[in-house]
């Protein structure tokens, strides 16, 4: 029997929450409902679906829509140690790809 979550354990979100947390759009997020290819949601708030975010997490990351770390992560990073590094600098020579 699988342990019942206790309600602190519970994080619900809707498609804003769900698109921000996952870094895609808010269309994204509705076309894989419309698609069946996230879980279905676990209550109506307002008309509008939400889901448990642990419920979601899961998912994203089993059908790799999630990785382990934010794709800014590394910059973030770098700022918090005090990089004075100039982002704008790097994006002017860097080498296209053709």
């Amino acid at each position: 029997m699988r342990p019942t979550k206790s309600p602190s354990d519970v994080s619900p979100v809707g498609a804003a929450e769900i698109s921000q947390r996952l870094g895609v759009k808010p269309r994204t997020v509705h076309t894989w409902r419309q698609g069946k290819l996230m879980p279905p949601p676990r209550w109506t708030v307002s008309g509008q679906p939400a889901w448990d975010w642990a419920t979601i997490e899961a998912w994203a990351r089993r059908t790799g829509r999630m990785s382990g770390a934010h794709p800014h992560a590394a910059l973030l990073e770098l700022e918090g140690s005090g990089w004075r590094g100039d982002l704008d600098e790097m994006r002017r020579n860097r080498v296209s790809r053709r």
